[in-house]
């Protein structure tokens, strides 16, 4: 299971982003999602550029405390573990990953209830079997 983004549902408005930043970290900052929504106007139509985690396992892979770990198609955070080095922040190729000031913040699929996909008003969120 995983997030799907359905580019023309999507209307911009980033309630995405800032469901987020509210489930994970207790304030509405768009900054601290962990996913990426840009939308912006190019000859006359609206333009969708959306970033999720696809569960690529890079970050993973480059977490050199084993912080991050991939089990049963979600990505498990641990802090006790994390350096706060940056690794998997610079090695995200969707560039998800957000940097805090102690340590990162990672999508966990919100523990299989994704706020993200709650309060998108479109439907352009989903969580689903992804292949």
């Amino acid at each position: 299971m995983g997030l799907k983004f359905i580019e023309d549902k999507c209307i911009g408005c980033k309630l995405c982003h800032l469901a987020c930043s509210g489930a994970h970290e207790g304030a509405f900052n768009p900054k601290l999602a962990r996913l990426s929504v840009e939308s912006y106007y190019q000859n006359k139509g609206l333009v969708i550029e959306a970033y999720v985690c696809t569960l690529c396992g890079k970050c993973v892979d480059a977490c050199p405390t084993s912080a991050i770990t991939l089990k049963n198609g979600r990505l498990y955070y641990e802090v006790e573990y994390c350096i706060n080095c940056g690794i998997c922040v610079n090695t995200c190729p969707e560039e998800i990953i957000v940097q805090k000031e102690e340590n990162v913040g990672i999508c966990d699929l919100c523990e299989g209830a994704p706020w993200c996909v709650k309060f998108c008003p479109h439907g352009a969120l989903t969580y689903e079997e992804v292949k």
